[in-house]
């Protein structure tokens, strides 16, 4: 056994006897050559294009939990916009809404949307945890709340499940502080979604992550936001729905935004008999006559 062990120590002095030193240190200066210009290169590459390589996540899967959405909707009371910006939002909300239509509010968050879009006759909002925040049930009377239908996203179907929503009956779709932490796959799924909710001439809004953003790439950069940029939103509209895109808005860090339209136009008498089947369902004490042909 001792004679073994010895021969093959013989053999490893041996063969390391027989490398060339020269050549190694050669090879050595070689990959610390190649090292070099692999920095430099990627040095480069952020000087020029920034975005490249922040969108090597761009195919990954979200890592968020529902609970990392959770405690960081507790840290914002309020939408971090500006006033001018928040003041513009909530106009548009205003100016859309109507007791014909329906709105899907995609990330319920703690609420703030709600107030100003309370006038629809019905709000399916969407997020990460099973039931309405109970902020919520202290601030409306159960009368309202009858109004939302909440749905809980499943980690199952990767967060992206818009099934109890019924196709072809929102009205308008409104997102802020939501979408800009789903990666593109996530996004492509639930655009496709979307298209099949929204009614001909409806309408929507949505925050959007914005790599073309200096702000917006340091999110980005940071993990906090997912990938995205003003091309990349503008071809998942256009390859996952038939919207019309109506503005783009990149002026303010960290609040990108884009409206669009289904075409054609609303069927209001169509909305007229929805609106009668839906209240005489949820609210039968409620005396309201048919619509007129």
């Amino acid at each position: 056994m001792r004679l073994e062990i010895k021969n093959k120590f013989n053999d490893i002095i041996q063969e390391l006897n027989s490398i060339d030193l020269n050549k190694l240190e050669d090879h050595q200066k070689t990959l610390e050559d190649m090292l070099k210009k692999t920095h430099k290169a990627i040095s480069m590459l952020r000087d020029i294009n920034p975005n490249v390589l922040s969108a090597t996540n761009m195919e990954s899967t979200n890592s968020k939990t529902a609970e990392w959405f959770e405690l960081d909707r507790k840290t914002k009371s309020e939408p971090i916009i500006p006033p001018k910006l928040k003041e513009d939002l909530t106009s548009i909300c205003n100016n859309e809404k109507t007791n014909m239509l329906s709105c899907l509010l995609l990330g319920l968050g703690d609420g703030y949307w709600i107030d100003h879009l309370s006038a629809f006759e019905q709000i399916h909002t969407v997020d990460f945890y099973p039931h309405i925040p109970e902020e919520l049930n202290k601030k409306y009377q159960p009368k309202f709340l009858a109004h939302l239908i909440h749905c809980m996203l499943d980690a199952n179907h990767g967060y992206t499940n818009l099934d109890i929503i019924p196709n072809d009956e929102v009205g308008y779709i409104f997102s802020w502080d939501f979408l800009p932490y789903f990666t593109v796959p996530q996004l492509e799924k639930l655009f496709t979604q979307m298209n099949n909710k929204l009614i001909n001439g409806g309408r929507g809004l949505i925050h959007f992550a914005n790599a073309d953003n200096k702000n917006d790439l340091e999110l980005i950069k940071q993990g906090y936001y997912a990938y995205n940029d003003q091309k990349t939103i503008t071809e998942l509209i256009f390859n996952c729905t038939n919207f019309d895109i109506e503005q783009i808005h990149t002026d303010t860090p960290n609040c990108s935004y884009i409206q669009f339209k289904k075409p054609g136009d609303v069927d209001w008498k169509k909305q007229e008999w929805w609106r009668y089947n839906l209240i005489t369902k949820r609210d039968p004490e409620v005396k309201i006559l048919p619509p007129e042909d």
